[in-house]
């Protein structure tokens, strides 16, 4: 299995150095196995207003794109911006990933249809009826058991909106958006303690509205401290309990770490977001 890991991650770190090798953007036909475009929830900019901006991804069936973190091999998509004066953005705001098994290692990421969620902000003293020019680089990397790396640039022009005509949604995207906005972890008021004990950290969680561990499952955003097999996670009586395995790479720890629950349902996958302190005795 280390072995394995360790061929995966040296691939891995070849496929990233011709990702940035790549000069020459990549068009829409050009792209493999996933279809990428930049798409806005509104036709116009509103001076002063924060919007939603998002990569969509449309994958072919069996590839996928990846997480944040990207488990045991792959990378991130990134994206890189070039906006008008005194717009910014915010980092994306990754979804809900999937766990996917690939020759005994564990990946995170998405497949089917995904958008990748990007709020913009337009400043104040934007001048109203005149075009914002909005670029973006992405790179992605596409897996199914082989990998491909893809790059892409794309941009929009869009007017910006005066104060007697408001933006409206763009038709074309409400359902994407609204499903992003769905596939997005919830904030919780849930307390969170954790323990590395052994080879394990064990994330304890109590509070309000606690879902049962039937389906659960859980990712840590930051690397290199659980391992990315599925975590043992059970009730006990009012508790939560998410317990991993402990990184081979595990270091010196944080002070706190970002944690991620999924649950489907009759709905679709439910997600909640927590962050936990790490344990103060905790040692590399």
């Amino acid at each position: 299995m280390t072995r394995n890991l360790r061929a995966r991650s040296f691939i891995c770190a070849a496929v990233t150095g011709l990702i940035g090798s790549l000069a020459a953007p990549l068009h829409a036909a050009d792209a493999d196995h996933v279809s990428v475009e930049l798409i806005s929830e509104h036709v116009a900019l509103a001076p002063g207003q924060s919007q939603q901006f998002g990569i969509l991804l449309r994958h072919e069936p069996d590839w996928h794109t990846y997480w944040i973190n990207p488990g045991d091999s792959g990378l991130p998509t990134t994206l890189a911006w070039t906006l008008p004066p005194g717009v910014k953005t915010q980092d994306i705001a990754w979804p809900m990933p999937k766990r996917f098994e690939v020759g005994g290692l564990y990946n995170f990421g998405y497949d089917g249809e995904v958008v990748l969620p990007v709020a913009m902000s337009v400043p104040a003293d934007a001048a109203p009826g005149s075009k914002a020019h909005i670029a973006v680089d992405a790179k992605w990397l596409v897996c199914r058991e082989e990998c491909i790396p893809g790059r892409k640039t794309m941009t929009l022009d869009l007017p910006v909106a005066t104060k007697d005509n408001p933006p409206k949604p763009d038709g074309r995207w409400t359902m994407q958006f609204s499903r992003a906005r769905l596939a997005e972890p919830q904030a919780t008021a849930w307390k969170a303690t954790n323990a590395a004990e052994g080879d394990r950290i064990v994330v304890t969680l109590r509070g309000p509205s606690l879902p049962n561990a039937d389906g659960l499952d859980a990712f840590v955003e930051q690397k290199k401290l659980v391992d990315n097999k599925p975590p043992r996670i059970r009730r006990e009586g009012d508790a939560l309990i998410v317990d991993f395995g402990k990184s081979e790479y595990f270091g010196t720890p944080p002070e706190t770490f970002d944690l991620v629950v999924t649950q489907p349902s009759a709905a679709g996958v439910r997600g909640w977001r927590v962050q936990v302190p790490f344990a103060a005795n905790a040692a590399p």
